[in-house]
């Protein structure tokens, strides 16, 4: 499937928001690469304008991803496995992923590697959730040291760095078991916590609070 979106031309030169929410920039990640990430209301054609806005920064990153004047139509596509791919004309453009969650629409987008992201609630493993078949028990452990305790929560945590991490691979769970894909030992770093996510390789997995969740950006060299 693809869309074909041509930007509006009210869009300010310099716009940094998204209705609600700002575009943020993620260096560090991996060595020599930087992610923007952001997320806007969920409405038709959202995810649409989320991926013009994020390439937008991107290119005031780096200037191979500036839109030429007059040929700023883009198309987004979708993989066999459902990933979204960015084409600027013929050509791939940035890794883009998308998440879901609580009437939001969150991407990120990356020029080198391929980029995952995640949003989880602890809402989403309330009740008889089947945790021994996701989540190994020494995750759970140090996750619930990081949630005061909290089950759910730390459930929450331990889910979005895998599914981002999977995103990131490009492989999702089509091919991978969640209990086959391992989340290391946390490593606190500034507003947020570093992780290393072993999946088909291992793959940098950088997660901070959303709200009562979490929000989980990886990077796969």
């Amino acid at each position: 499937m693809s869309v074909k979106y041509r930007a509006p031309a009210s869009y300010p030169r310099n716009q940094d928001h998204i209705e609600h929410g700002t575009i943020h920039t993620l260096a560090g990640l991996v060595p020599g690469d930087s992610v923007v990430f952001a997320f806007t209301q969920s409405k038709r054609g959202g995810g649409t304008c989320l991926a013009f806005m994020l390439m937008r920064a991107m290119a005031r990153l780096d200037p191979r991803w500036r839109i030429p004047p007059g040929k700023n139509t883009f198309t987004l596509q979708k993989s066999a496995l459902g990933r979204p791919c960015l084409l600027l004309g013929d050509k791939p453009g940035p890794s883009l992923s998308f998440s879901h969650g609580e009437g939001r629409i969150w991407a990120a987008m990356c020029g080198k590697g391929s980029v995952g992201i995640d949003v989880a609630y602890p809402e989403e493993f309330a009740g008889d959730y089947p945790f021994a078949r996701v989540f190994r028990p020494e995750e759970l452990d140090f996750a619930r040291k990081l949630c005061h305790n909290d089950t759910t929560r730390a459930a929450a945590l331990i889910w979005s760095a895998k599914e981002a991490s999977v995103k990131a691979s490009g492989a999702g769970f089509n091919r991978l078991d969640p209990r086959e894909v391992r989340v290391g030992a946390p490593l606190f770093k500034e507003q947020g916590i570093l992780f290393e996510v072993l999946a088909d390789r291992p793959i940098s997995t950088w997660t901070k609070t959303e709200g009562r969740g979490w929000l989980s950006v990886a990077l796969r060299k």
